[in-house]
């Protein structure tokens, strides 16, 4: 009879999702509210909910309750979406320059835009705007002399306290001399890169990554390599292995978190192996963890450097993605050449903004970050799956598009023949900003891409601005087949 009950119950929830009456990020009842209302009790709502959330209809949230997720549909149509893209990777590049293509998107952010789909970074109606001002305000009151002389080159004790009191995990362990506070996540990369490449040194990079990233690497006298990191449920340690060995690979750079612009986590079992091989053979890592705090599961993943026991592992991460871009906070937990990092910071910019870094250490004291943090994730969550309903519900059916499981962004491919950045050109028209993938490779690859941000709250705005672009998609997928 429960069986029978249970089913019941979650074939009404089902319809109503199917209905639309349910929408996307919409919170089902509580157990106690359902036993209420259909008159059963807590282990029949559970089984209920549970045979939803196995079909992908509903997720649960830790310690918030059952929510809406993608339709069944839907889902069953992602899938499937694989198996209509071919040879999207590979296809070459325009004449055109990506530096120059990147300096008129960076342009275009100035211009009359009315809808901006291109930044990866939290929306300021996100953000607590008044409890950051009043940080800032009780910082410099309490901190009066103290903060206008240079800051230490390794940043504020106090805030590399609180980092590391973030970053505990388990038995691993770091000490004050380990952390060092830069001005963003970009200039700790930047500093790892010059105290760790020489002159004609082979780097590992994903064959996507981000593209300041890669202008970064092509300023400098090394050779930039690539390697397909999507796959990960597919590792191949040999293979890997081997291609670092081959192509005389010294430095490895590494997003393992909700990677930009994939969203593609590794799994915690890659993550070990990935270190275990590269403390094998003595190749160090630039673990760029920006987006690591924004994940939608119950849980924080795994980081790289959590399996370094031998100080290859440089992690480098900000609060750019989390707080506040404006701040310019980034941090290191430096491998085994932090002396040298400090020396690098020193001459590069002989220190870090000290007023915000004491703003930050007044924020996280108060517990306003993890709170802040708890709140970004459910808002970024919801985000998603709104977006994402609309993408499956307005773009071409021809198009392959992973569903986050964290970060900012959705990596859309369409068929091979499409033009990302034409296609960018003419969204641009509407006023409307999306970003071309082929400015996320070193080698000409993804112009069949686009990159489109969830950081701004859904509303009716940015529905027609979705709707408007997957009627574009529609047009110029038929003129580039019909070429």
């Amino acid at each position: 009879m429960n069986n029978f009950k249970f089913e019941k119950i979650a074939q009404s929830i089902e319809e109503k999702i199917h209905h639309g009456i349910f929408e996307v990020g919409h919170k089902l009842p509580s157990v106690r509210a359902a036993c209420n209302e259909f008159a059963v009790s807590p282990s029949t709502v559970f089984k209920a909910y549970y045979e939803l959330e196995a079909k992908g209809l509903i997720e649960a949230r830790n310690k918030s309750g059952y929510y809406v997720s993608l339709s069944a549909t839907q889902l069953k149509k992602v899938k499937h979406l694989k198996e209509k893209i071919t040879g999207t990777k590979n296809s070459a590049t325009k004449a055109k320059n990506v530096d120059e293509m990147i300096e008129e998107i960076e342009r275009s952010k100035l211009g009359n835009i009315e809808v901006d789909f291109s930044s990866a970074t939290p929306s300021i109606e996100m953000l607590p705007i008044k409890k950051l001002y009043k940080s800032l305000q009780t910082s410099i009151l309490h901190n009066k002399h103290n903060l206008i002389p240079y800051e230490n080159p390794n940043g504020s004790i106090e805030l590399r306290k609180q980092i590391l009191l973030q970053l505990i995990n388990g038995s691993k362990a770091y000490s004050i001399d380990d952390v060092i506070i830069t001005a963003g996540c970009l200039e700790a990369i930047g500093i790892c890169i010059n105290i760790l490449t020489e002159n004609g040194d082979n780097i590992l990079i994903a064959d996507s990554s981000y593209y300041n990233i890669i202008s970064s690497l092509k300023n400098k006298n090394v050779k930039i390599h690539t390697y397909d990191f999507n796959q990960s449920s597919n590792f191949d340690s040999k293979a890997f292995e081997q291609v670092l060995i081959e192509k005389q690979i010294t430095l490895c750079l590494i997003t393992s978190n909700f990677h930009n612009p994939t969203g593609v986590t590794l799994d915690t079992s890659v993550k070990e192996k990935i270190v275990a091989i590269a403390t094998k053979i003595n190749i160090n890592i630039i673990e760029d963890d920006v987006y690591g705090d924004l994940y939608f599961e119950k849980n924080k993943p795994a980081t790289l450097k959590q399996f370094d026991t031998k100080g290859i592992v440089y992690y480098c991460s900000s609060f750019s993605k989390t707080l506040a871009p404006g701040f310019r906070i980034g941090y290191c937990i430096t491998g085994s050449k932090s002396q040298e990092f400090t020396k690098q910071k020193r001459l590069l910019s002989l220190g870090t903004n000290s007023i915000t870094q004491a703003a930050l250490v007044d924020f996280m004291k108060t517990g306003r970050f993890d709170l802040n943090l708890k709140s970004l994730r459910k808002q970024l969550h919801l985000n998603m799956l709104k977006y994402g309903n609309a993408i499956l519900n307005y773009f071409p059916s021809e198009i392959n598009v992973e569903i986050p499981k964290g970060g900012y962004v959705f990596w859309i491919a369409f068929s091979a023949s499409f033009d990302g950045y034409e296609f960018y050109r003419k969204v641009l028209k509407e006023k409307i900003l999306i970003t071309p993938g082929e400015i996320f490779s070193a080698n000409g690859y993804y112009k069949n891409y686009i990159r489109i941000s969830y950081s701004e709250p859904y509303n009716e705005k940015i529905e027609d601005a979705l709707k408007q672009i997957g009627k574009l998609a529609r047009k110029h997928t038929e003129k580039t087949t019909t070429k």
